[in-house]
């Protein structure tokens, strides 16, 4: 058997390799045909197992080897043997204990999945990197994420973590429902290893942050304007759009803003009808997602229907009557429908037909008018109309009596409202009149009280004159009322009627939603809902309970976006 090499020296450490230098022990009298070298890795000690990491054959006069295929930054102690015909010798002595030099990473992060956070973020996770993995000191070693969306090229942000235990990134301030690529390497003091196998997410619906482009509207009638619009640009549409949603009002007006529908994404036009007549509207349009309405188009767009014949003029009253002559008075129409032109009045004894009528036209700026030498004792009736450059409209017609024994009005009866005719929002209104005072009544007022409150509140000022019934509307449901009318006719008011008994209108569905506050998991098979109850004044009625509606959003599991057929699906209930 051969002898035992001797003075084993360590040269050339580098992170995979190391040169053995050694003196050749006793051959045995024979040529030494292979060389073993044994380390000890890691740990290193007496009683710690000895592993074969390199061995050469046929090379008998070699005085030194390069022992390859060692791992960076690890601890390594060596020892030899040769090999004559006869078989091992003895081990040679331990060498002293060496470390290699630290190497970037040979591996990337293992088990790498990219889940939907939020509308803005993604939810990356990974295995760290096992500790043999490192190649480096442990306090250097880190992760580097890179993310960008799909189609760009891989031109994306980066962002670094220091802690080697890490194993989740949360990546935020994406964009709304956009697909990224994202991919994770491990890093130490050295380098980087490589890049994992990029995986894709798609950021969560959200609503679109920006309208419809290119708004235009044009009026086609007197109550209608065509409106048309381009798509949401692509990078704002945040979702799958699901329609539009047209919002219209009259400029300068407290009107409530109105909304027309338009389902679906291929249709980017609508006509807007049953519009005010020569009304100046404000137009936007939002585009919406199953999440929600986007913003609207800005600035808003304006447009006026055209012009039509005028309604009828309003107010007529005939402050000065006498037994010959009479002076009348009136106001514009409260639908004018363009620019007045002119006025006509046109008037007549009551008992003789309409053919022998007296005409007069006059100026738009007019707005009262004498007529003399009436007959006395007399009922006349008074027709005024106005004039738009599309023609004469509806007519305003009065009595009046030419005498001087005209007075105020008497009140009417108290007002009753059966029970029969009480609903949540409104009640129906009667009374019988009172004596005219020889000028007929031009109109009543309706007035109401809210109970307990003890204010007198106008609901109308306008009631028909012939009326002996009035509907009175927008009315609180669940809420005690009362009421009361007067007359008012070329002299003045009469007193207020008496005032009519209690009512309290019905019940109502509530007016509002309550606010859902959170949704947060509660096990794996539910959640816990926290919400906040409408405004008392929103109830309208006595409160018995919430209703809950859920249902799943059913999404493709490979590409993460939402089918459009199931994201209609039905709704479970629970009350």
């Amino acid at each position: 058997l051969p002898g035992p090499p001797t003075n084993i020296a360590i040269t050339n450490i580098g992170p995979r390799s190391v040169n053995l230098q050694f003196k050749p022990g006793y051959d045995g009298k024979t040529s030494i045909s292979r060389w073993l070298v044994e380390a000890q890795v890691g740990v290193v000690g007496e009683n710690e197992d000895w592993l074969m990491v390199h061995q050469v054959s046929n090379e008998p006069e070699a005085r030194s080897l390069e022992v390859p295929g060692l791992n960076p930054y690890t601890f390594y102690r060596f020892r030899m043997h040769q090999v004559n015909i006869v078989g091992n010798s003895p081990s040679s002595q331990p060498s002293r204990k060496i470390q290699t030099l630290p190497a970037p990473p040979d591996m990337a992060p293992a088990n790498v999945t990219l889940r939907t956070a939020s509308e803005t973020s993604l939810w990356l996770r990974w295995m760290p990197l096992p500790e043999w993995e490192y190649n480096g000191n442990a306090e250097q070693v880190g992760y580097r994420v890179q993310y960008y969306r799909v189609g760009s090229q891989g031109r994306g942000l980066t962002h670094i973590i220091t802690d080697r235990l890490e194993r989740e990134f949360t990546i935020e301030d994406l964009e709304e429902w956009t697909e990224y690529e994202v991919r994770v390497q491990a890093v130490n003091g050295i380098g980087m290893g490589p890049w994992s196998q990029p995986v894709r997410g798609r950021t969560r619906e959200s609503v679109p942050s920006c309208g419809p482009t290119n708004v235009s509207a044009f009026a086609t009638t007197s109550s209608s304007i065509l409106v048309r619009w381009f798509e949401v640009p692509e990078p704002d549409r945040n979702g799958l759009i699901l329609g539009y949603k047209v919002m219209y009002k009259e400029k300068d007006s407290d009107s409530a803003v109105r909304f027309w529908m338009v389902e679906g994404n291929a249709s980017h036009s609508v006509q807007l009808t049953s519009l005010g007549k020569y009304v100046l509207y404000e137009i936007q349009v939002l585009a919406f997602t199953r999440i929600g309405d986007g913003r609207p188009s800005s600035p808003p767009i304006l447009e006026r229907t055209l012009d039509d014949v005028p309604g009828p003029p309003v107010g007529i009253l005939f402050p000065e009557v006498r037994t010959t002559s009479v002076r009348l008075i009136w106001q514009s129409p409260a639908q004018p429908n363009g620019i007045i032109l002119a006025y006509q009045i046109t008037y007549h004894l009551n008992s003789t037909n309409s053919n022998a009528a007296t005409v007069d036209v006059l100026n738009p700026s007019t707005r009262q008018y004498t007529v003399t030498n009436l007959k006395p004792e007399s009922v006349y009736v008074f027709r005024i109309t106005a004039q738009t450059r599309k023609g004469w409209g509806d007519a305003a017609e009065a009595l009046v009596v030419t005498t001087e024994k005209r007075a105020r009005p008497q009140p009417t009866s108290r007002p009753i409202v059966p029970q029969k005719d009480v609903e949540s929002r409104q009640v129906l209104l009667s009374w019988e009149p009172g004596s005219d005072g020889l000028s007929p009544v031009r109109y009543y007022t309706v007035q109401l009280k809210e109970l307990p409150e003890n204010n007198w509140t106008v609901h109308s000022a306008s009631v028909n004159h012939e009326a002996t019934s009035y509907i009175v509307s927008r009315l609180k449901p669940f809420t005690s009322y009362q009421f009361r009318v007067k007359a008012t006719n070329d002299i003045g008011d009469s007193e207020y009627s008496e005032e009519s008994e209690a009512i309290t209108t019905l019940q109502d569905a509530p007016d509002e939603a309550p606010t859902i506050l959170s949704v947060t998991p509660h096990t794996t098979t539910s959640v816990l809902i926290r919400w906040q109850p409408p405004a008392e004044e929103k109830i309208n009625g006595i409160l018995l309970g919430f209703r809950i509606r859920y249902r799943e959003l059913l999404y493709d599991r490979l590409r993460h976006y939402i089918h459009t057929v199931n994201s209609l699906s039905s709704w479970a209930e629970l009350n």
